[in-house]
């Protein structure tokens, strides 16, 4: 198959006005795709949804914001800048060797040490699970509310402060917008 024409579609097209504006448009929509796709704006954390026996942040929010004064209906968005981590006990084990070579008048000592770390575990009903010492919970890059009475001012600050005493983020990572009404 020829690709002589593709090389004629691209020459027809890049004499036009439009060609570099779509050009460089492609490029930016792609690099947005990209972003999106990274840790930009999908949650890195394995974290993203609740685990079992456990309530989602969001959930959390929505239940509690909705029951402010004026507020209405809501819904919650957390969008976070780092997974959370668990950190687990390890055992560490160290094996030494010593070897001593003679030869004649000179004698020849050399040492090896060799350090193990392996999660320290328990027995349970699922087998062995490790031991987990410290469990840090994902940071919060941001969150987004939308209310129905989110158009008050007064709504829309108890809003924000109810979701940073909750989160400790500043207010300014906190966006509060009014609910699209269905017609």
């Amino acid at each position: 198959m020829d690709g002589g024409w593709i090389k004629g579609a691209f020459a027809r097209l890049r004499g036009r006005r439009f060609f570099l504006p779509a050009l460089y448009g492609t490029l930016l929509l792609l690099a947005l795709f990209l972003y999106g796709v990274g840790d930009g704006w999908f949650p890195a954390s394995p974290r993203d949804g609740p685990t079992e026996g456990e309530v989602s942040l969001e959930s959390r929010l929505e239940d509690i914001l909705s029951t402010l004064r004026g507020a209405g209906r809501v819904r919650v968005l957390v969008t976070y800048s780092t997974a959370g981590e668990r950190v687990a006990a390890t055992v560490s084990t160290v094996d030494e060797s010593v070897s001593e070579t003679s030869g004649g008048a000179a004698t020849t000592r050399s040492e090896q040490s060799r350090q193990m770390r392996q999660p320290a575990t328990v027995s349970g009903e699922g087998g062995q699970s490790p031991i987990i010492l410290v469990e840090k919970e994902p940071e919060i890059r941001g969150v987004i509310v939308v209310a129905q009475g989110a158009a008050d001012p007064a709504v829309r600050l108890s809003l924000q402060r109810a979701v940073q005493a909750v989160t400790g983020i500043p207010l300014s990572c906190i966006e509060v917008f009014e609910m699209n009404y269905p017609s």
